[in-house]
């Protein structure tokens, strides 16, 4: 109960600094891309620790899980982009958020 509450607590806290960092990078703040950071930091850990721990769950949600896991490194993408000073990571940050939103309705 506890770890769920902290996932989500983890994961929420990973989604605002992600979106507060490629805010700020549009404004061309100083240290957007270490927000950035260490918001998809966060969200890459979450779905890497849901992919760890999900051996009792069937093919198809594990197959959905890795996958979600997988688009998560965009994030990671986006933010190398971003500290090169490249505006590349604006394709990276649409490619993770249309698959999250696709993934969002197949998990359930």
């Amino acid at each position: 109960m506890i770890q769920k509450q902290l996932s989500q607590i983890l994961f929420i806290t990973g989604g605002t600094l992600t979106i507060l960092g490629a805010i700020t990078q549009l404004l061309q703040f100083t240290p957007a891309p270490y927000i950035f950071s260490s918001g998809s930091a966060l969200l890459i850990y979450i779905q890497a620790k849901n992919v760890w721990y999900s051996s009792k769950v069937d093919r198809n949600k594990q197959r959905i899980m890795r996958l979600g896991l997988f688009t998560s490194l965009f994030l990671a993408l986006a933010a190398y982009l971003m500290f090169t000073s490249s505006n590349s990571w604006v394709v990276c940050v649409l490619i993770y958020a249309l698959t999250s939103f696709y993934l969002s309705f197949r998990g359930n």
